[in-house]
């Protein structure tokens, strides 16, 4: 049932938004906890034109907030390009197709069908349970130079009138329609030639991004009015199907076609680029900028590859069999092989297109009609790049090697996702990762790091690029930058990219590759293969197929950096020295710290006519210094308990131990015979003990270590000893533990 406009819609002057919900029942399955219910629902959405000025390609914001999930929206598309189902739970952006300009009322005598746009939803949502109403947080339009303000909420409505910004300064239209746009890579349609019952289409990709690059592309919309494929130049489908034709509404209105002929007829073809072999051919052929397996190069590097054009013929069905009943295809998307991913806006009209008259004379012909799509790069989720880097240098015999699932994990439960790569030996870098495994293990082994369990997956990555620092010196340094492919298809024109901040001045040459400083793009380098190596070979098999593992493609070479231009690079690679001998070979180590057998000195008991004890025990410790830097400590006092009691004491004079040598402390314990002769327990033990004292020592050191007279670390060394006195035969017996700390 439609509802009537709220009474607010006669004081709006500007855009009128409004959201109604309908209706809902109970989804199966049918379940207690409220918040996991699900519910069908259908609700509507107005936009309406009550302002003086038209408003082109409308876009509006609802902030659905019930976990919904959209199965329809009619009279609006998604301006991601999802397809339905969507899941919109968090608000989504919607935009008008087939009608994505609306009208002013002055100018249309007020027709209803051209100042608005009623939007009909319809989906699933979650966790309301009635009579709650599941109502979005908020509606609001989202063109340039509109304010909206919070909306009206009414039980099942909610509505607002976004006005136009005062301050916002409105850009004059020298032209009919909306100016084009910039980004990564931008699509033209343009209708070429229009009949009664089809069209013919030019199709242009422009890639604009310095560093952006297709391989092999693969191109796809979506048919909203029943459209089908006839023919196609410079480009083909890759589903040459006409059942669609033949069983659908296509059939019954072209009765006498031969749909054998007929190209496609799916809703959503897929398209690709012709090899260059067919460039020539006059039936599929002849089609400027066609035919390059779908390579699309930056600009900068070559301008005449940086564009792909086709040509498709159109069919279209009742009610739109006129001349000027002609409609753009949505829900574009563009994908590749080792691509960046682009999100693709909906189709804008814009001014129609010139193009160099045919004839070869100074004049220009125009489009019948012309949209864009503009598609633009976005950041790759974690684990979802398309190629990785691994590092290695002349002072680590380790290669730190991509990171795990770097190119994602797949379906593959038998390692572990979450495990950090192990480190390798240079030569594993040559063998697939399947291959790797008893290297990997051996290495770790002989080098003592850990082996997580299970085994850290593979990168999965089609290719990797291995960036090894070969030498540095006192006025420059070398790196090796080697490109691996591990897929099966061969690059052609291929090119890397880095990114090199404060070398970037220091750049002096690459040699088997062709360099170019690009200091536009944040001090980038970009490097391609010279005339012969410009493609970079899929994997091949090894020697014997049978036992030798797969061959990748390879291409390297060699970049020298001059320090001449970039002096703060010294100092760095100074600091970065220290720091790497810091936590390597000068990285502090726990001393080994030895108890030796206590000596006793002197011994002299007296029973009568009083008893009497003198006891003096010598006691050595030696200190096992294993770092490259000495350690001072300071005074210190050792104790010695008997039964809990300190009966001794002996000071330690401070010294200093000397870097990777041995180093004795001694000191001599006089036993404080007082506080010995009258624990309540010394008796017993001199009776029944046979004659066997035990006693406990415990010494601190503080120290400091000191590394190149730079480093300075603080550490504490603690000393335990238990020792057995045996009276019987003036000897005794020790056992003592150390444990240092930094």
């Amino acid at each position: 049932m439609m509802k009537c406009p709220p009474p607010a819609v006669e004081n709006c002057d500007g855009i009128f938004l409004s959201y109604d919900f309908l209706s809902r029942t109970k989804e199966f399955p049918h379940v207690k906890n409220a918040t996991a219910q699900s519910w069908a629902f259908n609700s509507t959405s107005t936009v309406l034109n009550t302002g003086k000025f038209e408003l082109k390609a409308w876009k509006i914001f609802i902030g659905f907030q019930h976990e919904e999930i959209l199965v329809n929206a009619g009279g609006a598309v998604l301006m991601d390009g999802d397809d339905f189902p969507a899941a919109v739970g968090n608000g989504s952006y919607f935009s008008g197709s087939p009608q994505a300009d609306l009208k002013t009322s002055i100018d249309t005598a007020g027709d209803l069908t051209q100042i608005q746009v009623k939007i009909q939803f319809s989906g699933t949502q979650f966790g309301v349970k009635p009579p709650g109403i599941p109502m979005p947080k908020t509606i609001r339009l989202v063109n340039d130079g509109y304010k909206c303000p919070a909306p009206t909420r009414r039980k099942t409505s909610m509505y607002v009138c976004c006005a136009r910004n005062p301050k916002f300064k409105v850009k004059v239209l020298k032209t009919k329609f909306l100016p084009r746009q910039n980004g990564d890579l931008t699509i033209s349609y343009d209708v070429l030639q229009a009949y009664g019952n089809n069209y013919i289409a030019q199709v242009t990709m422009e890639n604009k991004n310095p560093l952006g690059r297709l391989d092999n592309w693969n191109l796809t919309w979506e048919w909203l009015r029943g459209e089908f494929i006839s023919t196609m130049k410079g480009a083909y489908t890759h589903k040459i199907d006409y059942a669609d034709c033949i069983y659908g509404v296509p059939g019954e209105i072209y009765t006498n076609m031969d749909f054998s002929e007929v190209m496609n007829c799916e809703r959503k073809p897929v398209i690709s680029d012709l090899p260059p072999e067919k460039a020539n051919d006059t039936i599929v052929g002849r089609i400027p900028y066609c035919c390059r397996n779908g390579s699309l190069l930056p600009t900068i590097l070559d301008p005449s590859k940086s564009k792909s054009v086709f040509q498709v013929q159109v069919y279209k069905i009742p009610p739109d069999v006129n001349r000027t009943a002609l409609y753009p295809p949505e829900k574009w998307k563009i994908v590749g092989t080792l691509n960046p991913d682009y999100k693709c806006g909906l189709p804008i009209r814009v001014d129609a297109t010139e193009f160099p008259d045919a004839s070869g004379l100074s004049a220009v012909t125009t489009a019948i009609a012309t949209w864009q799509i503009v598609c633009n790069i976005t950041r790759p989720a974690k684990r979802n790049s398309r190629c990785c880097v691994s590092f290695s240098a002349y002072y680590n015999n380790s290669v730190i090697p991509c990171n795990t699932c770097a190119c994602g994990c797949g379906d593959n439960k038998r390692c572990n996702r979450d495990a950090p790569s192990m480190l390798l030996p240079p030569e594993a870098l040559l063998l697939p990762f399947e291959n790797r495994t008893q290297k990997a293990l051996a290495w770790a082994k002989i080098k003592h790091y850990n082996i997580p369990k299970p085994l850290p997956c593979g990168d999965n990555c089609g290719v990797s690029i291995n960036w090894h620092v070969n030498t540095d010196y006192m006025s420059g340094w070398t790196a090796r930058i080697t490109l691996f492919n591990w897929g099966k298809m061969n690059f052609e024109n291929w090119f890397t990219a880095i990114q090199m901040k404060k070398a970037y001045r220091g750049y002096k040459k690459v040699y088997s590759f062709n360099g170019t400083l690009i200091p536009e793009l944040n001090h980038t380098i970009i490097f391609q293969g010279l005339p012969g190596l410009n493609f970079l070979m899929g994997e091949t098999n090894g020697s014997d197929p049978t036992k030798d593992p797969r061959v990748p493609g390879k291409q390297q070479s060699v970049i020298s950096i001059t320090k001449t231009q970039t002096p703060a690079i010294l100092l760095i690679t100074f600091v970065v020295v220290i720091v790497i001998l810091y936590f390597t070979i000068l990285k502090p180590k726990n001393p080994e710290i030895t108890s030796q057998p206590v000596v006793l000195e002197h011994f002299e008991l007296i029973v009568l006519p009083a008893i009497k004890l003198n006891v003096s025990l010598g006691i050595v410790v030696t200190v096992n210094n294993r770092n490259y830097g000495g350690f001072e400590y300071q005074n210190s006092t050792a104790y010695v308990t008997y039964r809990g009691d300190v009966v001794a004491e002996a000071p330690i004079q401070a010294d200093t131990i000397p870097a990777r040598r041995e180093h004795n402390i001694s000191t001599t314990v006089i036993v404080l015979a007082d506080k010995l002769l009258t624990n309540p327990k010394f008796l017993d033990d001199f009776k029944w003990g046979l004659g066997t004292l035990n006693f406990t020592s415990a010494t601190t050191l503080h120290c400091k270590a000191i590394i190149l007279k730079v480093f300075k670390k603080k550490a504490t060394s603690d000393c335990t000893c238990d020792t057995s006195l045996f009276l019987g035969n003036i000897s005794s017996h020790s056992d003592g533990k150390s444990t240092a700390k930094f």
